[in-house]
């Protein structure tokens, strides 16, 4: 993901929320090269929780990362605007990932009991999500708890991540289907 529509002056001041951010969270979060955090995002990592990038990422304008689990991210990583990582337990991103606009990730959904006739939501039914390198995630996907992606997948705008994709293939859909399988060259 290139910023190049971008002028000097906000990837100065995105590379400024960067260290600003790698101060305020210095013990929960590391990240091994120079970045780039957009105007209001929300990069919440609470005291349980650790975020761990292996190199450069680029974090679009109003995103939302939240941790209290564990949140692992390969090296060149992008997100765009309006998206969200929420992981209670734990989320893996690999290498070479770029997410689209609006896409939501969250390794839990929310526990609930009908009690005397009433619903009532408590505590949450964690399962880790792991996303493979070389994925392409577009707009509007939303990935659900328990998933695994495989390397080298694209999915398509407003698709539902329910179960295992495999590696090598185009999928999209609600819930997705395979599209296309890629083929390996060389």
């Amino acid at each position: 993901m290139r910023l190049a529509y971008k002028n000097i002056w906000y990837k100065m001041a995105c590379v400024s929320r960067y260290y600003l951010l790698r101060a305020y969270y210095y013990r929960r979060l590391s990240i091994n090269k120079i970045s780039m955090i957009g105007s209001r995002c929300g990069i919440h990592i609470l005291k349980s929780g650790e975020m761990i990038c292996d190199g450069r990422i680029i974090v679009n304008d109003d995103v939302m990362i939240y941790t209290k689990g564990k949140l692992t991210i390969g090296a060149f990583f992008g997100i765009n605007r309006y998206s969200r990582i929420v992981a209670h337990e734990k989320i893996s991103i690999g290498h070479h990932v770029t997410i689209g606009q609006m896409v939501s990730i969250l390794d839990h959904d929310h526990a609930y009991l009908m009690v005397n006739g009433d619903l009532t939501l408590d505590d949450y039914n964690c399962s880790p999500i792991t996303i493979g390198n070389n994925v392409w995630i577009g707009d509007k996907v939303t990935i659900l708890k328990g998933v695994e992606v495989g390397n080298n997948v694209i999915i398509g705008a407003n698709s539902l991540i329910n179960k295992k994709v495999p590696d090598n293939c185009i999928v999209g859909g609600n819930p997705f289907k395979i599209i296309k399988i890629l083929s390996v060259k060389g």
